[in-house]
């Protein structure tokens, strides 16, 4: 029995006893909790997981296509864009150089009428003017003529007498 002492003794006081004590608790608890469904079910969870990940991955780099896609052509896009506003502009800087053109013309046409117009008017005040100074002139040269030359004064007034007869 000494033997059988030593060899119990030598178990229990070993890590073997130990180890086998533990194995047995942890197959119980592992048939206990169901371990081996527990770990599969996270397994598959994690593949799921990984699954989505990489469709949405997928997904993410066709909208990065997309959106590279659409961007590919933004440059000559807003090129384009600005090219017309030039040529926008351009047109209405033309159609305001004309208008403005127009009416400057307009506006000379405006004060050459109005410069003519006074002058004929001013014209027409000389030329009365000239015809009064002009018919004063010739009033006064008539009445020194006939101061001069009384005999004139009844040829003029027989003349007048047939004239009218």
């Amino acid at each position: 029995m000494n033997t059988i002492g030593q060899i119990w003794n030598f178990i229990v006081t070993s890590n073997f006893f130990n180890f086998v004590v533990m194995v047995l608790i942890l197959a119980w608890i592992v048939t206990k909790f169901d371990l081996i469904n527990v770990l599969e079910n996270i397994k598959i969870n994690i593949q799921n997981t990984i699954k989505k990940a990489e469709e949405e991955k997928a997904a993410a780099e066709k909208e990065l296509i997309n959106a590279k896609k659409s961007v590919e052509n933004l440059e000559s896009e807003i090129k384009e864009k600005i090219d017309s506003a030039e040529k926008q502009a351009e047109k209405i800087a033309q159609n305001i150089a004309l208008e403005t053109e127009k009416k400057v013309t307009n506006i000379k046409n405006n004060i050459e009428r109005a410069i003519s117009a006074e002058e004929k008017t001013i014209s027409a005040r000389l030329s009365k003017k000239t015809a009064l100074a002009s018919s004063e002139l010739a009033k006064q040269h008539i009445i020194t003529l006939l101061e001069a030359h009384p005999e004139l004064h009844e040829k003029y007034i027989n003349q007048s007498i047939e004239e009218l007869g």
